[in-house]
């Protein structure tokens, strides 16, 4: 049975990934980083699924979770209602959700943000990969779904290059939030 999962699992991901072999390292784990060995993440800006613009440099200072996903991908419908209550759970304590809605059908993905009851904004990355690639050296390029979460100082603290579960998000944000 546990191989028959880690083998769906391993499909689900391989089918939700990336073209090509673009930053496939750590593929279906997740990482915490320590202070002294975190990156700058790059502030991302743009149009969200809903036509407004976004510029994730106006929440410096937050903790933000940002979530790349795609409505085609099984994991990512799985996953998206625990992001939401985490969402929820953690909007008074300074956190700020951002999804990153990659190789999509707009209208799809606005269905997709409707029907998951998804209330934090979603930046649209357009054909060719524009917003994904900034995150070079950052995330797989690969891997959809990924989270990862910034801390106060714009740096990656955490990464799932696979589907997330509320436990494994609240106990990796409350971690952060900390000052680890």
């Amino acid at each position: 049975m546990a191989a028959t999962t880690a083998a769906a699992l391993t499909f689900g991901l391989a089918a939700c990934g990336g073209s090509g072999p673009k930053n496939k390292d750590g593929l279906g784990k997740s990482a915490a980083f320590s202070v002294k060995d975190r990156k700058q993440f790059p502030m991302l800006s743009g149009t969200t699924l809903d036509g407004a613009k976004l510029d994730m440099a106006s929440y410096k200072g937050k903790v933000m979770v940002v979530n790349i996903w795609g409505s085609w991908c099984d994991p990512c419908q799985q996953e998206a209602p625990y992001l939401e209550h985490a969402n929820e759970a953690y909007r008074d304590k300074g956190v700020q959700f951002v999804g990153i809605d990659t190789r999509d059908n707009t209208g799809q993905a606005q269905a997709f943000v409707k029907a998951k009851q998804i209330s934090y904004p979603n930046l649209v990355d357009d054909g060719n990969e524009t917003l994904l690639s900034k995150l070079a050296g950052i995330t797989s390029l690969a891997s959809v779904p990924s989270t990862m979460i910034i801390d106060k100082n714009g740096d990656l603290a955490w990464r799932a290059l696979q589907p997330v579960s509320f436990t494994d998000l609240s106990t990796a944000l409350d971690t952060v939030l900390s000052g680890q």
